[in-house]
């Protein structure tokens, strides 16, 4: 009995290693960051269009939030939007897939995006929101860190 109860507290008392968290890149590092949405979304349904100024004017608030400067100055990075939406069927359900994209002449630096199942487009109240979410995922990512600090 006594083995079993030196053997229950050294396995409470060892510890699990944990990996350490990725973290993006600092916020100084953003202030330095030129970038500009680009000016269309592309969407699988002309009906979107609308939806996508949304987004982009949203984004662009949200990513200088983040801390990024927005420019369209030469050399900026650029961000892309696409939104597509595949309707219910009596097979499938409902699917909204957004994607913004972060680009550097026209290569992927990074992406993110949000799969919503059974869901529309969130209404012009939410797209902020939305928005917030996706630039706060450039902001943290890994890879933009890399991109920004390539030594380190």
């Amino acid at each position: 009995m006594k083995l079993w109860a030196v053997l229950q507290l050294a396995a409470c008392a060892h510890s699990v290693p944990h990996a350490a968290p990725l973290s993006g890149p600092a916020r100084a590092d953003l202030s330095r960051v030129a970038v500009r949405v680009a000016p269309e979304t592309v969407v699988n349904d002309p009906v979107l269009s609308d939806r996508g100024s949304e987004l982009r004017a949203a984004l662009g608030k949200a990513l200088a939030d983040e801390g990024f400067t927005i420019s369209d100055r030469p050399g900026a990075l650029t961000v892309t939007t696409s939104i597509d939406y595949m309707p219910w069927t009596a097979v499938s359900a409902a699917s909204l897939y957004i994607v913004v994209a972060l680009k550097n002449e026209g290569v992927s630096v990074d992406q993110v995006d949000v799969q919503k199942i059974n869901e529309a487009f969130p209404e012009p109240s939410k797209v902020g929101d939305l928005a917030h979410a996706l630039a706060h995922s450039l902001a943290t990512s890994p890879r933009v860190r890399d991109f920004l600090n390539p030594t380190k």
